[in-house]
């Protein structure tokens, strides 16, 4: 009996992969999240003369959805919707666009994978002059890079684990002229570090 449930957990495993192997033309719809912390430098400088910088950490909750499309075997492109809720800061809102290559290894039901991409936020609190943070942008104007490298596996056909190391860096800045050879720009770099645990829907 034993020798029998063995072999038939062997043969719906194969079928398994066999009918999931992240070919061209597939699509993987993906849920995923996080908890954290991130860490921001903030720097303040005047053409009179003067600057000023500072630095902060935050933890934040992450969650993110991202329908991929298979443009050949194992390469996909996937565009991510996320939202980052952060200590005492205003919601951030993300729009990416990744492209990732995943390998299914021989007779596994294990897939490594990478990606990496670009897109843009809002909303993104960082610290300011006062120290305390400020709201660096309201509009999608802040860049942001995306790369992440994980483990995926495959439960059956259709459901796959994902496991990620993921950074994110952000960009802003902002610069004024007041006249009179007086002038003031801010920059601020944001970046966080975490994992993050999910899963796919193979379609």
């Amino acid at each position: 009996m034993k020798s029998v449930i063995t072999l038939s957990s062997v043969l719906l495993l194969a079928a398994a992969v066999a009918c999931a192997q992240f070919k061209k033309g597939d699509v993987e719809l993906s849920f995923s999240g996080s908890i954290g912390s991130w860490s921001n430098h903030y720097s303040d400088t005047y053409s009179g003369g003067g600057s000023y910088s500072s630095s902060d950490s935050r933890n934040y909750v992450f969650l993110a959805v991202s329908p991929g499309y298979y443009l050949a075997d194992g390469l996909s492109v996937e565009p991510e919707f996320s939202l980052m809720a952060a200590e005492e800061s205003k919601p951030i809102q993300y729009l990416l666009m990744n492209l990732s290559y995943t390998h299914l290894l021989p007779n596994s039901i294990v897939a490594p994978y990478a990606r990496a991409g670009y897109g843009v936020a809002n909303s993104v609190q960082m610290a300011g002059m006062t120290v305390l943070p400020i709201e660096a942008s309201s509009k999608f104007d802040i860049g942001v890079f995306n790369a992440g490298a994980g483990v995926k596996v495959l439960l059956n056909r259709f459901v796959v684990l994902r496991t990620e190391i993921n950074y994110k860096s952000h960009a802003w800045s902002d610069s004024q002229d007041y006249g009179y050879g007086i002038s003031h720009k801010s920059e601020s770099k944001l970046s966080f570090f975490g994992l993050q645990l999910g899963f796919s829907v193979l379609l």
